[in-house]
Parts: structure tokens; sequence; C-alpha cells
């Protein structure tokens, strides 16, 4: 009794609204981090396009889609209010994740208690899962929040009418369920699943009340239910010869299947499941604890209180039927859509797992508290531990952004676009439509948006039809290896045009192709560059506007900085990126003259899975010289290099003329000697370069294992070698910072074969275009030609014969 007193008392300090509240900021802070740092993928992109075409477009256009269209409309109203970017419209499904958290809490509350409520709520708000797709641009976050405000109302009005509370009330209830649950089925069709649930509950209601309860309950249910039917059938007969009928389904097994289920209920992870076997024994453990719990003290109460075991059946009923459905839906047959099994479709029914979850640890705390603590705990500390694997996955890259500016800023009347990609063209078309109705662009065609080949022969009809109507044609390349494998559209356009100009976007491409052989210019149709200037670069340059899309740049994306001049300097530009410390990580040279496709001049600039993290600024510098700062961008995400330690053996040799080889550590393999190894075995090189100076050339460094004998499979006597560029390529020389030291590890497998003996290792640089190698200048001025003979030498032994066992 003490500890309860001094229990209500702490409590007493803390405001009951407290808890819910930082609950909801902390939910709030999940899902709005990041928003918008990912770009569109197909079906976002897809909504957008629906969305532009209005509200009754997007409505029609929906009756032909497999999904309702509630969503739809909130997200054009959505659009109009806050706009088009990636935050803005994501917004509204961060919107509804943070709802949910708060109707979670509430739902908690109702059945069990605050505990539990707070318990739920906080799974929810930091369950990858949910904070995933409550950062899509999709309508399965709202599904889950309508669904699970559904089955709340439902079981509110179940209390309300057995408690024989006001009938205006418990009417009120049941309309506001009414609406919610016609709502859910207007989102996604498979919110069938909670008045599935709902129904097998008032089923065991209906057979266990008392007759007067049963004379009251049914009547109204019933009308509610007709009432959910003829609103969803208004929709279904709108849509019904609309809807398309094809698979995408692929044969999965039910263990596969339980597993996915389970592994995303517990991470939010979809991808290697078999790897986090162990968190989720460790989730479902605690449930079934939980659940052993909550059981045995309802049956030590005498079975009596019915209420709570029917609130407990309906969270359960939730999580299986609907994991039933899901996995119905996704077996191939004739009619309607079967998709893939895919992880959006269990977002909906999460919030019942995670009520369930809580529920079982508010449980296990009534017994064993410090169970309850550590279980807690636990979970918490798993929940925040594959967070950071989602975020550090959301940047917004530069897809398609440049490509469209490219096209935009050098249009000219009698131009088109041909977008050449098959069923990605919601993707461009997001980016193409961006900018204000008042500026022209080029009118849009695609040569075929399905996704399968383009045949020849339409190819052919599409192209004669440009041809005979458009003086330029930009064709955009976007996926085309889906679609158009052959450059069917590419090969035909020049057959017709003269191809005037290429320019490379990772696996993507844009050309231009015009009946005169002219270049592309900038054109006066009222484009304005993304950072508009007015500034004078050299002898009679004037540079108006420079672009960077994105600002912040992870391993393997391109920053692709694009400058639009008025009039070029009379002689090359260069654009580098410099840090604080004045060093320069990149530098690109363009050769100006008057020539007209020299107006917009890009410069890409690759970013390696280890190019150094920081903050850079972009400097123009012109042929005299001068310097202009235009701007900052962020590299992030990339992998540090080893710690440049002192080297184990100092050598300080010079390659070329820029480059110095500090010195090497050769690291023993563990139980292994210093020196001795056997055929098979790996050895680890650290070496350490410097550069004096900045290097322009990407050059392969090359590490040798060399013995005495003939091996003929390099037909010489290298028995181990490893070349690649620094760092496994994630370093190239031409990126590193002068005067920094570069620690490049390289591991070298000796061949099986390979017979004992002494043998000795031999490193150096070439050129990958060419094949020529650096001269090597040791520390006392000596050459030693194209090569450097390390000190460490290692001593081979021979290999073990293989001895067969025997059972006796």
């Amino acid at each position: 009794m003490e500890s309860s007193v001094k229990a209500d008392r702490r409590d007493a300090w803390i405001p009951a609204w407290a808890s819910p509240v930082c609950i909801l900021l902390i939910a709030f802070a999940a899902r709005f981090y990041r928003l918008g740092a990912a770009n569109l993928w197909w079906d976002e992109a897809l909504a957008v396009w629906a969305v532009r075409k209005g509200l009754l477009g997007c409505t029609l256009w929906t009756a032909g889609d497999v999904h309702p269209p509630l969503y739809f409309w909130s997200l054009w109203g959505w659009v109009g209010l806050f706009g088009e970017s990636e935050f803005a419209m994501r917004s509204l499904s961060a919107a509804f994740g943070v709802l949910i958290v708060a109707v979670t809490y509430s739902f908690g509350r109702l059945i069990a208690g605050r505990l539990t409520a707070n318990l739920a709520a906080l799974l929810t708000a930091l369950a990858r899962f949910h904070i995933w797709w409550s950062q899509e641009m999709r309508m399965y976050v709202l599904a889950g929040l309508l669904g699970t405000l559904s089955l709340y109302l439902f079981l509110r009005w179940l209390r309300a009418e057995r408690a024989s509370l006001s009938a205006g009330r418990a009417n009120r209830l049941l309309t506001f369920y009414v609406l919610v649950s016609i709502s859910a089925l207007y989102t996604v069709f498979l919110s069938g699943a909670f008045l599935l649930v709902e129904n097998v509950v008032m089923l065991v209601v209906l057979l266990t009340a008392q007759t007067r309860i049963r004379r009251r309950l049914l009547p109204k249910w019933a009308v509610a239910q007709v009432v959910v039917l003829l609103a969803v059938g208004v929709w279904l007969i709108l849509s019904w010869g609309r809807m398309p009928t094809w698979s995408v389904a692929e044969p999965f097994s039910v263990r596969f299947f339980v597993r996915l289920y389970a592994t995303l209920l517990t991470t939010g992870i979809s991808v290697h499941i078999e790897r986090y076997t162990w968190p989720v024994l460790f989730t479902f453990a605690l449930l079934g604890l939980g659940a052993g719990h909550f059981f045995y003290s309802w049956w030590q109460r005498g079975r009596n209180d019915g209420r709570q075991m029917l609130e407990a059946l309906t969270l359960v009923l939730t999580v299986a039927l609907s994991g039933a459905l899901i996995y119905l839906a996704s077996i191939p047959r004739g009619l309607f859509y079967t998709p893939q099994i895919e992880a959006r479709y269990f977002v909906p029914f999460a919030p019942a797992f995670w009520l369930l979850l809580a529920w079982g640890m508010a449980a296990i705390a009534q017994r064993w508290r410090s169970v309850a603590w550590l279980g807690g705990v636990g979970l918490m500390a798993l929940w925040i531990a594959v967070l950071p694997g989602y975020y550090g996955h959301r940047y917004l890259r530069d897809e398609l952004q440049t490509m469209v500016r490219t096209i935009i800023s050098q249009a000219e009347r009698g131009d088109a676009v041909v977008l050449d990609s098959g069923g990605r063209y919601p993707l461009f078309l997001y980016y193409y439509h961006r900018f204000p109705d008042s500026m022209w662009r080029p009118p849009m065609h695609t040569v075929s948006r399905k996704e399968e080949p383009i045949r020849a022969r339409d190819v052919e009809a599409r192209l004669d039809e440009f041809a005979a109507s458009y003086d330029r044609i930009w064709l955009a390349q976007v996926e085309v290896h889906l679609t158009d494998p052959e450059r069917l559209v590419e090969k035909g356009l020049q057959e017709r045009y003269h191809k005037v100009f290429m320019q490379p976007y990772a696996h993507n491409a844009l050309h231009l192709f015009a009946k005169e052989k002219e270049p592309p210019s900038l054109s006066d149709n009222g484009y304005v560059s993304q950072h508009p200037v007015n500034l004078s670069v050299g002898a009679g340059g004037h540079l108006i506007g420079w672009e960077l899309p994105v600002r912040t740049f992870p391993p393997q994306s391109t920053i692709r900085v694009s400058l639009l001049w008025e009039r070029l300097p009379d002689g090359p530009v260069k654009v580098a990126l410099r840090n604080a410390h004045g060093k320069i990580l990149m530098r690109q040279q363009r050769e100006s003259g008057y020539v007209r496709e020299d107006q917009r001049q890009q410069f890409d600039f690759p970013v390696h899975a280890a190019t150094p993290a920081d903050r850079y600024e972009i400097v123009l510098s012109s042929p005299e010289g001068e310097e202009h700062v235009l701007g900052a961008l962020r590299i992030e995400g990339t992998s540090p290099l080893p710690r440049a330690k002192a080297p184990n053996t100092r050598v300080d040799a010079r390659l070329g003329e820029k480059i110095v080889l500090e010195g090497y550590s050769l690291h023993r393999e563990k139980g292994k000697g210093p020196c001795a190894i056997s055929p098979g075995d790996c050895v680890t090189l650290d070496l350490h370069w410097r550069a004096e100076e900045k290097l322009a050339q990407d050059y392969t460094v090359f590490v040798h294992l060399l013995g005495s004998a003939h091996n003929p499979a390099t037909q010489g006597p290298v028995w181990g070698g490893h070349d690649s560029r620094p760092a496994d390529g994630g370093y190239p020389t031409s990126q590193w910072l002068v005067g920094d030291v570069v620690v490049d590890r390289h591991l070298v497998s000796l061949d099986e074969n390979a017979p004992p003996g002494a043998y000795q290792i031999e490193v150096g640089m070439y050129n990958p275009y060419n094949g020529e190698r650096l001269p090597v200048t040791l520390a006392d001025g000596t050459s030693a030609g194209d090569r450097l003979i390390l000190q460490a030498s290692l001593h081979v032994r021979a290999k073990s014969p293989y001895v067969p066992t025997t059972d006796i």
C-alpha cells in the first residue's frame, strides 16, 4: 500500500496529458525527419500524375485502377494547398501517421488502461514499418488510420449499448463508425478485413448476449452494415467495368508469408528476413508470455470479464484474418487484380499487433515487474536499433531533374520531347510539369506506355508522325533497357534527323535530333535558372545562372553543376569542389569559345564509396584565375578509410612526380606467423599514399605476390594479385586531397597451387586506359623502374596433403 501511495504522489506531479503529448511529438519528429529526402518512386509519381487531372479526371482514372478514390481525393486537395514538392506531398501521409498514434493511444486506454495506451502509442510511434509507410505517398497509412478508428468506434459502441447508455450517444458512435468504415473501404478494398473482424466479433456477441441486448443490437448493426455495403456498391457500380484484370503474383510458401509478416511487424524490414529470426522470436515470446498471463488471470477471475476477452479477440482476429485475406488475395486468379506479396499490404493492420504487444507487456508487469522492464527495454532497443538503417538510405538524388532543365532551358518552338521509357513516364512527367504553366514547354510524346518491349513497326509509324510535325526532337531515354533494349527509337530518329547533342545521366541519356546541324542554345521561353546570377567572369564572360537540383550527395550518386552563360569567356573555365581547409576534392575544366552549345555547361562529379564526407564550396575559376564561390553542397554517408596510423615500414618512394608512397603495413593472418603463409591464404597490405599536387588522372594500384617458379595461369611469376583503384575503387586518385595520407587496403589471395618458397611483394600504379605504369623513384633518388619491391618477404609453406578419414 505504501509503495502505491508513493507512486500516486509521484504521478501527481506529472499531468495525465504529458505522456501522450510527448509520444505524439516523437511520432511527428520520426515521420517528418528526412521526409522529402528521397525521390518519388513509380507509384508515388503515378499518384501525382493522377491528381494533376483534376478532381473529376482523378476520379474517373481511379475508377479504372485497382484502388478506390479517397486517398487521391485527399491528395488532390492537399497538393492544391501545399504544392508538389516531395516534402509537401508526403506530409499528408506523415500527418495520417501521427494521427494513428493518437488513435492507438485512445484505443489502448479504452481496452486496458493508461500503461497499455502509452506503450502501444510509443511502439507505433517508433515502429520502422509504420514510419516507412508514413513517408510514402500511398494510401496504406490512411487505410490503417481509418481501419483502426473503425475498430475503436465499434468497441466503444458495443460498450455503450451493453451498458445501456443514452440512445443518442450510442447512435452517434454507430454513425461515426459507419462513416469511418465507408471511408476505409473507399481507401483500400483490403480494409474489408476490418469489417470481417467486426462481424465475427458481433456474431460472438449476439450468440452470448442476453435476449434484450441481442434484440437491441441486431437491427442497428444490420442497418449499419447495409449502409456501408450500399455506399461501397455505388463505387463498385461506377468502376466495375473499368477495373483491370491482370496478375503479377509469384509463387510463395505459407512459411515465407508468415515469416515476412512477423518480421515486418517486429523490425519493419522486408529483405533478408532470415537474418532477423531472433528479434522476431524475442518479440513473440514476450507477446506469448503476456497473452498467457492475461488468459490465466481471466480464468482465475472465473471467466466473468467477457468484455476484455472480446476486445482481445478483436485485436487477435484483426492480425490473423487480415493476414489470411492478404494471402488469399495474392493467389493467382482470373478476376480483378492479383498483386505480389508486398510489405505495404500489411501496414493497415500493424497497429492492432502493437496494441496486443503493449497489452501483453502490461499483463506481464502485473506479476513480474522486472521481466516487464527488461522486455520493454529490449523492445525499445530493437525498435530504435533498426531506425538508422532506414533513414540512412533516404537521399534525394538528381535522377531526372537536370535532364528536364536541360530540355526546357534550350527548347524552341517546333520542338517536341519523345520519352522512351515505357511505363516509367510518371517519373519524368513529375519533373517536367513542375514548372509554372506560364513557362512554355515542348509537347511531350511517348512511343509506348506498356511494360513490355516495343515493336519495330509501331516505332516506325510514330516516328513518321514526329518527323512530319517537328523540326527538333528531344529524346529522353529513361530506363530504356526495359522496353527498348535495341534502341529502336534512337536508331529511327537518326535516320530522319541529325544528332546534334547527347548527354548521359547515369544509365539514362538525353539526345537532341534536329533537321539542321545546329547545336542547342539557351532559349527565350521565359526559363529562369535555379540560381540566377549576374556575374562577370574573365574577359567578356557573363554568367546568368547556375543549377544544382540537390545539395546532399550519398555514395554512388553524381553531382551535376550546370552553368548558364549569356556570353562565354575567352578561354577555359574550371569548376572545383573545395573544402573548408582550401583543399580541392574534384576539379573539371571546359574549353570555352563563342559556340552556342557551350551556353549551358554541365560539370559531373561522381561520389564514390569512400569520397571524403564533408561540406564543399562550388568554386568557378575564370581563364585569368579569378575565383567565384557559387554555393555549397555536402557529401554524406560515405565510408571512412582506415585510420592513418604510422606505417610499419617506411618507404618514401615517389611514383611519377606527384604521388608518394610513405610506407606500408603487412598484416598477418590470425594464428599465422608474421611472414609465413600457406597456399590459398590471404595477405592484407595497407599502403600509405600521399598526393603532393592535385591529380587529374585516376590510377589503378597493383599488388602482386611474386615467386621464383613460373605460373602457367599468369604466364609469369605472379602467384597472387589485386589490381584496383584505391579503396577498392571507392577513392580514386583524382579525388585525393593534397597532403592527406590515404590508407589503401588490399587483400591479396595466394594461388591454391603456389609452390613453397620465398615470395616477394611488388606494388605500383598504372593508367587503366593505356596500361602505362608510373615510374618509381626511391627515397635516395635512384630509379626502381616501374614497380617497387617491398622489403617484406613471404615464406610459403608446402600445401598440406589431403588425408581422407575413414569410419571405424
